[in-house]
C-alpha cells in the first residue's frame, strides 16, 4: 500500500512510502537508509517480501528526495532541508501513526540510518521500551571536520559534495561534524543488533558492539546473493526471539 505522510516541520510537504501489512503481525519493521532514507533503496526492496513472510509488518519510506533518488515528487522535503531535528520529528509522526497499527517498532538503519535511529531515540526516549534498534553497517560521527571540508565546497552558501549529488545546509553540515554518535548511543543504556560487513563498517561497528554480527565476501550494500540471505535471516531470527 502507497502511504502520504504530511511533513510536521515544513508546510504542504509529504513523505512518501510502502506499507506492507502482515495481518498477523506484532511488530512493524522501518528501515531507515542513507541521507535521503529512501524507499527505493535496492536492499531495503528485497529485504521487504522476505520480512513480510516472516510475520513482520514493513515500511519503507522517503524522509527526502535529492538528485540521486529515482523516486522523484514535487512536494517532498529536499536533502538540503534536512537537520537531526527534521529527521527526528518526522520519524516520530511517523511511527506514532504506525503505532496504532502495531505497538512494537524495530528501527533497521543502514548506513546513516543507523544515525538517524540513534537520534530519534535519544530526543523521544520514551520510546525506548517498544522500539528495538538494528544497525547494518552503520556509519559514525563525528566526521572529520578537515576532511568534511576537502570533501564539501561551500562557496553558494550550502555544502556540495564535490563530484556528488549531496547538498547539506549549514546546520546539518556542523551536526555531522560535532555529534558523538557513541556516547549518544551508549547514553541510551540499549543494545542495538549490530551486523557489519568485512573490510566496510566492521571496525566501526566495534564501537557500538564489541561483539558484531560481520557478513564475508559483501560489501557496504550487502551486495551478493549469499551475503543478504545471511543478513535477512539473521536480522529476522534476532526479531523473532525478542521478548519486549
Amino acid at each position: 500500500m502507497k502511504i502520504r505522510i504530511k511533513s510536521k516541520t515544513k508546510k504542504g510537504r509529504f513523505i512518501y512510502g510502502d506499507f506492507l501489512k502482515n495481518k498477523n503481525a506484532n511488530i512493524t519493521v522501518i528501515f531507515l537508509s542513507g541521507f535521503s532514507g529512501s524507499k527505493e533503496f535496492p536492499l531495503f526492496k528485497r529485504a521487504s517480501n522476505i520480512f513480510l513472510k516472516n510475520g513482520f509488518n514493513v515500511v519503507r519510506l522517503n524522509f527526502c528526495s535529492d538528485s540521486g533518488d529515482s523516486y522523484k515528487k514535487n512536494n517532498v522535503l529536499k536533502l538540503e532541508e534536512m537537520s537531526f531535528l527534521v529527521y527526528t520529528t518526522e520519524l516520530k509522526n511517523i511511527i506514532d501513526i504506525f503505532n496504532k497499527k502495531c505497538s512494537k517498532i524495530a528501527l533497521v538503519g543502514h548506513s546513516f540510518g543507523a544515525i538517524i535511529s540513534i537520534m530519534f531515540l535519544n530526543k523521544y526516549r520514551k520510546y525506548l521500551k517498544n522500539t528495538e534498534l538494528v544497525l547494518w553497517d552503520p556509519s559514525l560521527l563525528p566526521w572529520k571536520k578537515k576532511l568534511l571540508d576537502q570533501e564539501f565546497d561551500h562557496s553558494s552558501g550550502f555544502y556540495h559534495r564535490k563530484g556528488g549529488n549531496e547538498l547539506l545546509n549549514k546546520t546539518f553540515y556542523e551536526e555531522c561534524a560535532t555529534t558523538n554518535i557513541i556516547k549518544i548511543f551508549h547514553s541510551l543504556n540499549k543494545k542495538a543488533y549490530v551486523i557489519a560487513a568485512k573490510n566496510s563498517a566492521d571496525k566501526d561497528a566495534l564501537r557500538y558492539d564489541f561483539k558484531p554480527m560481520i557478513i564475508k565476501n559483501t560489501n557496504h550494500f550487502f551486495d551478493g546473493e549469499k551475503a543478504q540471505k545471511e543478513l535477512f535471516g539473521k536480522t529476522v531470527s534476532f526479531l523473532k526471539n525478542l521478548t519486549w
